[in-house]
């Protein structure tokens, strides 16, 4: 009887805990975007409101609400990806919106986000079983050897053919003008870098064949001196930084894992909030700037730019997308959204989440929640090819799919990324060690 009565303790302190996190997030975000991002980068879209400070305080404690579905157990790749959407857009967007509507239309425009938010994370960790005939280890591995080296010949091929430049990667943006990469080597590159890449690492080091994380590194170069994605420069030390996290600190717990996908933004806004931002040629300015702005903040603040445009221009019922333009007509052209939103506003290429691109521009407002619901869908989808896999293995692989998910469409995030057939060549797997996680090791953890 004793035994039993502690369970339910034990699992509504787990959550009252995660609550705290979140909520410790957000006002910490808030702090940030006060203090220190808005004076740096104040324009039309960044500004901070402080006669509204009763809404900023309520949506800190109201959107925790939605994000607790997710779980304080990982156990799903679902999981992962949500969780960094979470941390990285979720809390953040009704923060950075704040200042724009009315009163009126911020809540009508947050409680539709909260129900989004709660399906994300809802199906973020639930599974179907599939009935798939795994493969054994000896034919799986044959798979993987036939799948990387028409990678490696692939990605040699991109390097003999396309113009190659190795710039810093505060020049990075701009030397993306000259790339020559198009057709289908630009799903080679994405798909590389944001899904079989991590795919690779986690065979190099499941397996111990740590000469593979050399193959792996020689991947991620060429990607980036081909097309002078930032993401490509960064991915191997995002995914060093899942794989130790994972190994040593978080495991299977969520709330671990949250506060990692946090971390090096609590380090960067006490470091700012210590040295300060007055050095604008300093080593320190240029790692806040470039991980605070473009990581934690611009996908957020993308969802001002997208619904003030869409509140005057036509949405594009999701004729933006390749396959439906076939059916769609769409009304800007074929133009590319993130060209729209620099054509229209000189502030870069705002590349954004499903939240935006399949949710605003498809359709408004109305259309989140059933995006959300959809997006959840696919996660389940997710879970379920990967289902009883290592945790581990689950963390690597999806790293690169979080960070790309999270400002790139439902459409590109599956295809262009590769997540799809990520999840389809996962989907067969054998689940025997050490592909598959012990559930009893998992339970004592």
């Amino acid at each position: 009887m004793n035994g039993r009565s502690r369970i339910p303790i034990k699992v509504l302190l787990q959550y009252l805990t995660l609550y705290g996190i979140l909520v410790a997030y957000g006002a910490i975000y808030e702090f940030f975007y006060q203090y220190q991002l808005s004076p740096l980068f104040h324009d039309i879209f960044i500004a901070y409101d402080p006669t509204r400070a009763g809404i900023y305080r309520a949506i800190i404690f109201l959107t925790p609400l939605a994000i607790l579905p997710l779980g304080t157990k990982l156990r799903a790749a679902g999981q992962f990806i949500a969780g960094t959407m979470a941390i990285i857009i979720f809390i953040p967007i009704p923060i950075v919106f704040v200042p724009f509507p009315s009163l009126r239309e911020f809540w009508s425009v947050y409680w539709t986000l909260w129900i989004g938010y709660f399906l994300v994370c809802l199906l973020s960790s639930l599974d179907i079983d599939l009935r798939v005939s795994y493969f054994s280890e000896d034919r799986y591995s044959r798979l993987l050897r036939v799948l990387y080296v028409s990678i490696g010949l692939a990605l040699l091929y991109v390097l003999a053919s396309n113009r190659v430049e190795l710039v810093s990667l505060s020049n990075a943006h701009a030397a993306r003008h000259g790339v020559t990469v198009s057709g289908l080597q630009g799903y080679l590159i994405p798909g590389y870098f944001s899904s079989f890449g991590g795919l690779l690492v986690a065979v190099a080091i499941r397996f111990r064949r740590f000469g593979l994380l050399f193959l792996a590194l020689l991947g991620f170069l060429i990607c980036y001196v081909t097309i002078e994605e930032r993401t490509a420069a960064i991915m191997p030390l995002w995914l060093a930084y899942v794989y130790c996290t994972q190994r040593f600190f978080y495991r299977n717990s969520a709330i671990r894992f949250l506060l990692c996908v946090m971390a090096p933004f609590l380090i960067l806004v006490a470091g700012a909030t210590i040295i300060g931002t007055s050095h604008r040629h300093s080593f320190f300015y240029y790692v806040f700037t470039l991980a605070t702005y473009r990581i934690y903040s611009i996908p957020a603040n993308a969802f001002n730019v997208y619904y003030n445009y869409f509140q005057f221009n036509p949405h594009t019922y999701w004729s933006h997308i390749n396959v439906v333009s076939k059916f769609v007509q769409n009304p800007y052209g074929g133009q590319s959204l993130p060209h729209l939103m620099n054509l229209s506003y000189h502030l870069g290429s705002y590349n954004a989440s499903f939240l935006e691109t399949d949710g605003l521009a498809a359709a408004g407002l109305p259309a989140v929640p059933w995006v959300c619901g959809a997006f959840g869908v696919i996660l389940l989808f997710l879970n379920s090819c990967m289902r009883r896999l290592d945790i581990g293995v689950l963390a690597l692989v999806t790293a690169g799919s979080s960070m790309a998910l999270i400002d790139t469409g439902i459409g590109p995030g599956l295809l262009t990324n590769g997540l799809v057939l990520l999840a389809l060549v996962l989907s067969v797997a054998p689940r025997n060690s050490p592909w598959a996680r012990s559930v009893t090791t998992d339970n004592r953890r």
